[in-house]
């Protein structure tokens, strides 16, 4: 009798791990960060091609350049950075940095993402900030800190992506949100000089909503994982320019039956040397 009832906790046990199995859902992706690709650094080349080969062997869900990807604002540095990651078969996405596009004395914006979306099929629509959706649980947003006119080091999201992104939230509020861009909101180190300007509305909107669970930048060329106080993770991305040449790829177990809070997921982050 004692061996029956045994069996037959074990088989419930068994039912109820199956099922939260089940209900788990992953994604991984990888993020790349201040390539600061030049014509003058065509070792660079290199490192891109072996990024290409690291992608294909680890095989995420996607990829995202993070902004800073060429070093000078020029139409033949930008076209050439293009030509050295179209070898990339992972579907690909990438952001608006700095050094990107600045109409004072480099390319303007329109012009910038001309180039782009000509080399990446994946980004057809010309804008300079954007979602996509990975899988039917998730909108990944990419948003544009960088300034329109002079190159800056300090970032800042426009009133307009605000509250775009607002919007985006409330009509996607059953989904889960992973938000790029370049500047980071939780900095991995106080320094004024790179610092996002004007962050309070942008940060108060964040608050208002409980589907945002991670927002990754670059920008301070240093790896930092760190978790606010309404449970977002922040990710700080190392420069792929830097030795050791290096990405992040982050995977992301949740569950949307069962979720309530940005603490609910589970995310991991490996560094991953090319």
């Amino acid at each position: 009798m004692h061996n029956f009832i045994k069996k037959i906790f074990l088989f419930f046990l068994t039912i109820l791990f199956i099922q939260n199995f089940a209900c788990a859902n992953t994604i991984e992706f990888a993020q790349i960060s201040d390539v600061h690709y030049s014509l003058e650094n065509k070792t660079l080349d290199k490192y891109l091609y072996f990024l290409s080969l690291s992608l294909k062997k680890k095989y995420p869900d996607f990829a995202i350049f993070l902004g800073d990807n060429v070093d000078k604002s020029k139409e033949e540095n930008v076209i050439a950075f293009m030509r050295s990651i179209h070898s990339i078969r992972t579907p690909y996405y990438v952001a608006l940095g700095h050094t990107d596009a600045h109409s004072l004395s480099g390319l303007e914006k329109n012009d910038y993402l001309d180039i782009v979306t000509t080399f990446n099929r994946n980004q057809d629509d010309r804008k300079n900030f954007y979602y996509f959706k990975p899988n039917s649980d998730i909108v990944c947003v990419v948003l544009d800190d960088s300034s329109d006119f002079a190159q800056s080091k300090h970032g800042e999201i426009t009133e307009e992506q605000i509250t775009w992104l607002d919007n985006l939230l409330t009509k996607y509020s059953k989904r889960l949100f992973i938000i790029f861009h370049h500047g980071a909101l939780l900095p991995p180190r106080p320094e004024y000089k790179l610092s996002m300007l004007n962050t309070e509305k942008y940060s108060n909107m964040l608050k208002k909503h409980n589907n945002v669970i991670l927002i990754s930048s670059g920008h301070y060329h240093q790896e930092s994982i760190q978790q606010d106080e309404q449970g977002v993770r922040h990710i700080s991305t190392p420069a792929f320019m830097d030795i050791p040449h290096s990405y992040q790829l982050i995977k992301i177990n949740y569950d949307l039956k069962t979720y309530k809070s940005p603490k609910d997921v589970q995310i991991t982050v490996s560094r991953i040397k090319v």
